[in-house]
């Protein structure tokens, strides 16, 4: 009995192992799992893909809003202009050009005395001589020739003679002639004598008259016109000095007050520069205009790198007026000096001045919101113009 159920059991267990139909249905189960496995992966590193691309975008949307964010950021950043009002009583190079300029006048004011002295000296020989001919030769023959004869000693001298020896001493001494001295000590001229020609011996005689009027007298006129110019030329130099002696100022929040920088200012603390061949067109500028020229000077040397930008170059725009990009036209001007003038024309009549289309106030800061565009333009301008200030 245990035998036949032990031979049933095996036989159980063989059949459920050898049916082949189950095996078959198992490998299309595999197959279908297999290839829907395979889809399923394709479709998942699709959507990868697809978020991949789509966090992308999202990160560089985000870059580009956050540049634009920054750009924006940037436009309306504002550096605090610094606001210290900068002035220079006093140099040694201010000193030292003070000092050359009153020892100019005074070099002057001794040629000036000198050329005076010599018209002084040529109308008192002018006067001198008509004085000695209305005294001499007023009455015959004998005193308006002037004859003279050769004192002897035998020859008695009257006082009349004497005297005019004495006058002809005088004009020997005002001409510097000694030859006249001589001929006043050896000869004398009979002035009493109504008929002393014909008593002449003519081998020893001197016509008085003829060497008078060979006497040299200066014409005073060019003499007069020589002190006209060295009077003006000291009058210039005082008032050179009148402006050395003046306190240099720049102030920040105030660029309508004048700076009082002389030429010789403006060539010293722009030398080194490509501003300097310019230095006298910002204290025209200034003077015309009344734009403090220190801060003109600020204004080229940040727009224009200090002369060497290419506008500067070819244009001869130092200030960069109008010259909102690359292509913008600007202030073009036939010279770099014009540009300047311009450009502080404009400053004082739309910026500067109450009711101009740009005015909002006369510091830098002011100037700044309608000049140029961002925060940052006056203190760049106010540091150079610390810069140059700080040469002086």
């Amino acid at each position: 009995m245990r035998r036949k159920i032990m031979t049933a059991f095996v036989c159980a267990i063989m059949t459920i192992s050898v049916i082949p139909v189950y095996a078959d249905d198992t490998q299309t189960d595999q197959a279908v799992t297999t290839e829907v496995s395979t889809e399923t992966a394709a479709t998942v590193q699709e959507t990868k893909r697809t978020q991949s691309k789509e966090q992308l975008k999202k990160k560089t949307t985000s870059k580009k809003h956050t540049k634009t964010k920054l750009k924006k950021k940037e436009e309306n950043k504002v550096i605090p202009m610094p606001t210290q009002v900068i002035s220079k009583s006093s140099s040694d190079t201010i000193e030292g050009r003070i000092k050359d300029k009153q020892a100019k006048v005074k070099q002057l004011k001794k040629q000036k005395a000198k050329i005076e002295e010599e018209i002084r000296l040529e109308q008192q020989k002018a006067r001198s001589i008509n004085e000695f001919y209305k005294k001499y030769t007023a009455n015959s023959k004998a005193e308006i020739a002037l004859y003279g004869q050769e004192i002897t000693p035998s020859m008695k001298i009257s006082k009349k003679d004497e005297q005019l020896r004495e006058d002809l001493y005088e004009l020997a001494d005002l001409f510097g002639d000694e030859n006249l001295r001589t001929i006043a000590s050896k000869y004398v001229f009979g002035i009493n004598h109504p008929d002393f020609e014909t008593l002449l011996d003519k081998n020893e005689t001197i016509q008085l008259d003829q060497y008078l009027k060979n006497e040299q007298i200066l014409p005073i006129k060019p003499m007069e016109e020589k002190v006209q110019t060295i009077k003006k030329q000291i009058k210039k130099f005082k008032g050179e000095i009148k402006k050395e002696e003046q306190t240099r100022y720049f102030n920040p929040n105030d660029v309508s007050a004048l700076s009082h920088i002389t030429v010789s200012d403006a060539k010293h603390i722009l030398e080194g520069t490509a501003l300097y061949d310019d230095a006298k067109a910002y204290v025209k500028a200034e003077e015309k205009y009344h734009v403090n020229a220190v801060f003109l000077m600020g204004i080229a040397a940040h727009e224009s790198a200090w002369g060497t930008s290419r506008r500067a170059r070819e244009d001869n725009n130092l200030t960069g007026y109008g010259v909102t990009s690359d292509h913008a036209k600007g202030i073009n001007k036939s010279t770099k000096e014009a540009g300047l003038l311009a450009t502080a024309e404009t400053l004082h009549e739309k910026y500067l001045t109450s009711g101009g289309s740009y005015y909002v106030g006369t510091s830098a800061a002011a100037v700044n919101k309608h000049y140029c565009v961002g925060g940052e333009w006056a203190a760049a301008v106010v540091k150079n113009a610390y810069l140059l200030m700080n040469r002086l």
